[in-house]
């Protein structure tokens, strides 16, 4: 896929890159014999598409929205949530009680040339697995 066909003019991810996005997490967890949930969000934390894999954790599929609305809300992984609120437990708490926030690894933000133009949120796995299948996709769709 081009740059052109990634995005669309209001540089959100295009529909077919978000599906293929989560075609290739899926592919992803097969190799790992897992099974996702995979939510792909656009800047404004709206879901572009979402798969979820046949007996996947029930609670995946929320979590997997979560991640994505936070990787796209802070442009950042969710992973590193941890290690930055390890010392300020206020802060981490205030962060939990929004219900979109989570610090759980598996979300990632997606950027085409510098710019902002979604998120990937997994769940189903581990974190490490999680976040492996959203680095995997994210590969797979812009392979520079």
């Amino acid at each position: 896929m081009t740059t052109n066909q990634l995005i669309v003019p209001n540089n959100n991810l295009s529909t077919r890159a978000a599906i293929e996005l989560c075609d290739s997490a899926m592919t992803a967890a097969e190799q790992l014999h897992i099974t996702i949930c995979v939510a792909i969000v656009c800047p404004a934390g709206n879901v572009l598409a979402s798969i979820n894999m046949n007996c996947a954790p029930l609670l995946s599929a929320k979590l997997a929205h979560k991640k994505a609305y936070t990787a796209v809300s802070f442009k950042q992984n969710t992973y590193n949530w941890q290690e930055k609120l390890a010392n300020k437990p206020q802060v981490l708490d205030a962060l939990l009680s929004e219900p979109m926030f989570t610090y759980l690894g598996g979300g990632l933000p997606i950027f085409i040339e510098q710019q902002l133009v979604g998120a990937i949120g997994v769940s189903g796995g581990s974190e490490q697995q999680d976040i492996s299948c959203a680095l995997k996709a994210i590969a797979t769709l812009l392979p520079n």
